[in-house]
């Protein structure tokens, strides 16, 4: 598993440098954080193992962590540290902080996609972490309704997993009012909707954090497309775009794959532990 994920990692390097022109001007380069000795990264509360808040109200996750490296990183050769100062970010203004200027770089499960690129005005990192799109549903019969696609299920509006589940579902039966996965699983145990549809290893930290009996209860279920390949996604740091940019992407792609502190931390929390079911979606996108 660590093998094969640092080979996605690394390769995806030089091939994403080619497919994701940039787009805006931000002058928000290493060299402008290193000047005000300080970098704003914007990351979530509401996402496990990526962005969230411990027991103690504490920011906890891979974001939080990989950020303090990065700053490490960047205050190498420097007679002051870098300071980092967090900015919460949601499904909905992660964007526009970059775009605006008002963080340097947004962390969390941001699926990477040239249309969204050309959409924001933004450029991506590499990748992370992979991981597909699933639906959270009752075991029984409403189980066997999503999976014939005659179920109510819902999703978080204009995500990549709305597009998704629009090819393989009629529109009449996909409820997008959802600002968050925690709305939409409770809307599942309210029984307003037989299913809710995001990227599995998002639904599973979920899962475990309301105590969910994966084994008795509940199940997820893969979304295929007609090809039979799940709808695969790979996360990277949204960062802003422009030519003057580009640097600082090759700044961030460089320390994502050969930083040992940053390998260690991905480790922690993305590679070590990971679920058979987030396993599974691993392996299923990247077979060839």
């Amino acid at each position: 598993m660590n093998k094969k994920l640092k080979i996605i990692i690394a390769s995806s390097l030089a091939f994403l440098g080619t497919i994701f022109p940039a787009k805006i001007s931000h002058a928000q380069t290493e060299e402008t954080i290193i000047r005000r000795e300080l970098i704003f990264v914007g990351i979530r509360e509401d996402a496990y193992w990526f962005g969230s808040r411990n027991e103690d109200g504490k920011r906890t996750g891979y974001c939080r962590d990989i950020a303090y490296a990065l700053a490490e990183r960047l205050s190498a050769n420097q007679l002051d540290p870098i300071r980092v100062r967090f900015v919460t970010s949601t499904v909905q203004s992660r964007w526009d902080m970059v775009t605006s200027g008002r963080v340097d770089l947004e962390c969390g499960p941001n699926t990477i996609s040239a249309e969204r690129e050309e959409k924001y005005g933004v450029n991506f990192s590499a990748p992370f972490f992979i991981t597909a799109t699933q639906v959270l549903a009752q075991r029984g019969r409403k189980e066997e309704d999503v999976n014939a696609g005659n179920a109510m299920v819902g999703v978080i509006r204009n995500t990549s997993t709305e597009m998704d589940l629009k090819s393989t579902y009629p529109e009449e039966q996909i409820e997008n009012k959802f600002l968050t996965e925690q709305q939409g699983v409770k809307a599942l145990l309210d029984g307003e909707i037989s299913g809710f549809a995001s990227d599995g290893t998002l639904l599973l930290g979920i899962a475990e954090t309301m105590n969910f009996d994966m084994e008795k209860d509940y199940t997820f279920i893969t979304i295929n497309q007609e090809n039979g390949r799940p709808f695969c996604a790979g996360y990277g740091f949204i960062l802003p775009g422009g030519e003057e940019n580009s640097s600082w992407q090759r700044y961030v792609n460089d320390f994502l794959a050969n930083n040992k502190k940053a390998q260690r931390i991905q480790r922690k929390w993305l590679v070590d532990d990971l679920s058979e079911n987030s396993q599974m979606l691993y392996d299923a996108c990247t077979q060839e």
